[in-house]
């Protein structure tokens, strides 16, 4: 009889471990161009003209630019370097191709035992010369989550998004415990 405790426990522990929130979570990274030094100050791309941010907007901001002060940048008024950023959420399942067909961002099937279907959150960062309009810097960074809201995966992928900001160049998938 005390082993069929010890059975349901582990079953018990098994689901709930298999339909819970947390988990491992990939992030795609990718960044290119030429890169940017760290003591570069820089500044927000102006809206277009009658656009004003929306809060969610304003957040995105404030914490790219946490992001980018932890790398040792700051933010001013007129800067050589101005700073876009861009916030996507779709459903995972849903593939997106660029140039030849080849996969910006690939689909993600259901896991087995998942109770909720995957969206794909992905912050995009570039950086351009304010003179020039060269690109200098283009890092991107996603994650798929099932019950994570956008609010919490932010900060992991706008660090994630300037990992590379001084040497770009590379694309790669990490892992980490966080609410999926």
């Amino acid at each position: 009889m005390y082993g069929n405790h010890y059975i349901l426990l582990l079953a018990s522990a098994l689901a709930a471990g298999l339909g819970g929130c947390a988990g491992p979570v990939e992030t795609h990274i990718r960044s290119e161009g030429v890169g940017v030094a760290g003591v570069t100050p820089l500044m927000w791309a102006p809206e277009p003209e009658g656009r004003a941010d929306t809060p969610m907007t304003g957040e995105m901001k404030d914490i790219v630019a946490s992001a980018l002060h932890k790398k040792g940048f700051r933010f001013v008024d007129s800067a050589p370097v101005m700073v876009m950023a861009g916030l996507a959420e779709r459903p995972a399942a849903i593939a997106v191709e660029g140039e030849a067909g080849k996969a910006v961002s690939r689909g993600k099937r259901q896991r087995l035992f998942q109770n909720c279907r995957d969206r794909t959150m992905r912050l995009r960062i570039s950086m351009t010369d304010s003179a020039t309009g060269e690109v200098l810097y283009i890092g991107e960074a996603q994650e798929a989550h099932c019950h994570a809201q956008m609010r919490q995966v932010l900060p992991r992928l706008a660090d994630r998004a300037v990992e590379d900001v001084t040497a770009p160049g590379r694309s790669r998938q990490t892992f980490s415990f966080a609410r999926d």
